[in-house]
């Protein structure tokens, strides 16, 4: 009888290749970062996009009769 082999080969073959984790870690990391940029910049917008509304100093012109 043939029994499967149970060796180092076949866990290796099982497994995850290593360039592929640190590939999704590099796609995580990336993301991380966006997010911090794009929270950062939110921030940043708001401090900066502050509008302020005065109301005018001249009078308001009379409007002519034709």
């Amino acid at each position: 009888m043939n029994l499967p082999e149970t060796g180092a080969e076949e866990s290796q073959q099982r497994g995850i290749p290593k360039i592929a984790i640190l590939l999704m870690l590099m796609v995580v990391f990336c993301l991380a970062l966006v997010a911090v940029f794009a929270n950062f910049e939110r921030l940043r917008r708001d401090d900066v996009e502050t509008v302020v509304v005065r109301p005018a100093a001249s009078p308001t012109p009379q409007a002519t009769e034709p």
